[in-house]
């Protein structure tokens, strides 16, 4: 009985004493960052800290607090090799784009893809499976998932709210920061007085700070900023903290990042200037306020934002940029109203109505519905459609092809669309709900706005082996290009005499790693089979050495 409370006891000090621990850096290079808290990445903030390695995979990666491996993941896309430590004192830490876990966790995961028959898997674990101390290896850095390049991915969450947490602004991490941040370009649009307001660009400013003429707005307009902060020892965009835009003396428009809840993250779109971010450009702060934005907690605003000249006098509007640590970029400008802003041409083929953000919004037309459900919007919207054109079989596109709403608009969640189509008999199984361009492509029955047919496809998807002169294996790699040109490759199944063996699918190449624990040397024959998503299945068998 007395061993067994001390035993307690111990276990309950070592407890206390993780939950004081101070975090430690993951890696043993430099501090430096290619990427930081709060970024704008289109339709999402970037939630934790990309650290720089040089460029290079291999770097140990030591678990920054003690605790337990609670979760492993393993995917194509996203954090790649994703490893979760569950600390004592109410955060979890995350580690992405990983090259590989250490060996303990390494082959746990081996036996549950091969147990599931499947490269993507996500793992849990309870606190006795994987206890980690503070500054033990965890895995080595890597490029995998949707990484541009080396480096490692970290986050750290609160655990019970699963809220990704800034290190940066609490100052757990101290990185040599005396840059202020730098201001790329600013964007100003009119905004008409219609009941529900249309907005188009009138000013583009690709030097914002050289700017010295006084411009001219119209009554109500709006301002969008392209902004990002520097640090010493990297030449990185990095996050802005906060953007302030003042007209003289007014407070007009406020965001300040700080801890960004995923929920309230996917809101991104409605804070900048979509338009700008969906045709490849960078995403620009807008200062205009839109009624459906759970960001607003974040946001302090004045007339919702907008910039309101209510006379001929010359206004002083500034612009202001602050990093987490203080560091300010400031620019000014003189503005004065000017009624000569005309709306550019309205698309007059186009069938138009006005659609509310808090209510149910559907509209039918002939052969399409499309319905939208209250909360998609983040503000009044002019919704427009049209027939753009006829049903074409020989194409493979059996229904009318609809334009639904305008592309620019964002939404927070998709809406539900039916066309009608006449399918031959036998073929019901082989259609989809396309997007309509240049070529085709899987769209299913809930979308966002955009062009869309019922189309059918029975075509099978193409194999081809990538290898030098007849050989399939480069070194220890063997890689295959998967490719279906109408509804998609949906899954792509490896055996090697005659068994599963894990292949990742990833932008329509089928890469595998043969193991020595896994495959012994000689001649083995390997079978792809590779289904798209209307079911059309396509096989190879290749011979190989190894």
């Amino acid at each position: 009985m007395k061993r067994s409370l001390a035993v307690v006891v111990a276990l309950v000090w070592c407890v206390s004493a993780w939950a004081q621990e101070k975090a430690i850096r993951p890696l043993d290079v430099p501090m430096s960052f290619s990427g930081t808290y709060g970024e704008l990445r289109h339709d999402h903030f970037h939630g934790g800290l990309d650290w720089r390695v040089g460029g290079k995979v291999g770097d140990d990666i030591h678990a920054i607090k003690s605790g337990y491996i609670s979760r492993v993941s393993v995917s194509p896309y996203g954090y790649g090799n994703g490893i979760y430590i569950t600390h004592p004192d109410g955060t979890t830490s995350v580690y992405g784009h990983l090259l590989r876990f250490c060996d303990k966790v390494a082959r746990r995961v081996e036996e549950e893809q091969y147990a599931q028959e499947s490269f993507s898997v996500n793992l849990t674990f309870g606190p006795e499976d994987f206890p980690v101390r503070q500054g033990e290896v965890i895995g080595q850095v890597g490029n995998t998932g949707s990484s541009a390049g080396p480096h490692l991915h970290m986050e750290i969450r609160d655990t019970e709210q699963d809220i990704p947490l800034n290190y940066l602004s609490r100052g757990v991490y101290k990185p040599t920061d005396k840059t202020a941040p730098q201001f790329h370009r600013v964007c100003f649009y009119a905004l008409d007085t219609l009941p529900v307001s249309s907005r188009w660009r009138i000013h583009n400013l690709t030097n914002p700070a050289a700017v010295r003429d006084t411009l001219r707005l119209p009554h109500r307009s709006y301002v969008a900023i392209d902004a990002t902060d520097r640090q010493e020892g990297t030449g990185a965009k990095l996050a802005v903290e906060e953007y302030r835009v003042t007209l003289d003396d007014t407070l007009l428009f406020a965001f300040k990042v700080g801890d960004v809840a995923f929920d309230a993250g996917r809101y991104i779109k409605s804070l900048i200037e979509y338009p700008e971010s969906r045709r490849g450009g960078r995403d620009l702060v807008k200062s205009r306020v839109d009624p459906n934005n759970l960001l607003a907690d974040k946001i302090t605003s004045h007339n919702d934002g907008l910039i309101v000249l209510e006379d001929d006098a010359v206004h002083t509007l500034r612009l202001d940029a602050i990093d987490e640590h203080g560091n300010r970029a400031t620019v000014r400008y003189k503005v004065r109203r000017d009624a000569d802003f005309p709306a550019p041409a309205r698309d007059t083929t186009l069938h138009e109505t006005p659609w509310l953000w808090y209510m149910q919004n559907m509209v039918s037309d002939g052969s399409m519905t499309y319905y939208l459900p209250a909360g998609a919007l983040y503000n009044h919207v002019v919704f427009s459609w049209k027939k753009v054109a006829e049903a074409d079989p020989a194409h493979g596109i059996y229904s009318d092809v609809w334009q639904i709403g305008s592309p620019d608009i964002p939404l927070q969640m998709p809406g539900e669309l039916e066309i009608a189509a006449e399918i031959p008999e036998g073929l019901e199984e082989k259609a989809y709900m396309a997007n309509y361009g240049s070529t085709l492509s899987h769209a299913g029955v809930k979308v966002r706005f955009g062009t869309y047919c019922v189309a059918v496809d029975t075509i099978a998807p193409t194999i081809q082996f990538l290898g030098s002169k007849g050989n399939i294996v480069n070194g220890s790699t063997i890689r295959i290009r998967v490719r279906d040109d109408a509804s998609g490759v949906s899954d792509a199944r490896v055996e090697i005499d005659g068994h599963w063996y894990p292949a990742m699918l990833k932008g329509g190449t089928v890469s595998l790693e043969l193991k020595e624990n896994r495959l012994q040397r000689g001649k083995h024959a390997l079978k792809i089979l590779v289904t798209d998503l209307c079911g059309n299945e396509a096989d190879e068998t290749r011979e190989f050495s190894y």
